[in-house]
């Protein structure tokens, strides 16, 4: 895993955490996503390799909209549910679906493969290095799937190195049953 020295999210509290995850990263692979993608299709007759780029990064998108949904909707609330109690010392209650640790587990699946689909494309792309006399898109292209990838390994960071544990350690020691 990449280390992320800009900030040390360790010291964050829990609900700063999920808010950035949301508004930086989660915007971000919206907002970024449809640029790269639109990048690829443009300068795809410059290298072959891009083609199963296209679908690499095209199936990730897809992907990471029912990731960030699942998210959103469904765990992201009820951890919020969670540390707003814990913060109030009132009883926690237990997730709809059991255990906080099994919609978590789903979440760190999705973000194992995506991690994978994009050390892949890392490989296709020889690490994002342009060749000589390629055009400006291209180069362009590279810097801007370099950078997803950087983000979306700093999201994973955030999510499963600390926020997922520390919810996963607060219903084991707080959560009413």
């Amino acid at each position: 895993m990449t280390d992320f020295p800009k900030f040390s999210f360790s010291q964050w509290p829990a609900d700063l955490l999920i808010d950035y995850a949301l508004k930086i990263h989660h915007r971000g692979i919206r907002r970024q996503g449809p640029v790269i993608q639109q990048l690829i299709s443009d300068v795809l007759m410059e290298n072959l390799v891009l083609d199963e780029v296209q679908q690499l990064f095209s199936e990730s998108l897809s992907d990471l909209e029912m990731h960030l949904r699942k998210e959103e909707r469904v765990l992201f609330p009820h951890l919020y549910d969670m540390y707003r109690a814990h913060i109030e010392g009132r009883p926690i209650p237990p997730m709809h679906c059991g255990s906080v640790e099994s919609p978590i587990a789903v979440m760190m699946g999705d973000h194992a493969a995506e991690l994978e689909r994009h050390d892949r494309i890392a490989t296709l792309l020889n690490d994002y290095n342009t060749p000589p006399l390629c055009s400006d898109d291209y180069q362009q292209l590279m810097r801007k799937l370099s950078n997803f990838r950087t983000a979306l390994q700093e999201h994973i960071h955030i999510e499963n190195d600390i926020i997922f544990p520390y919810f996963t350690e607060l219903e084991k020691e707080k959560v009413i049953i």
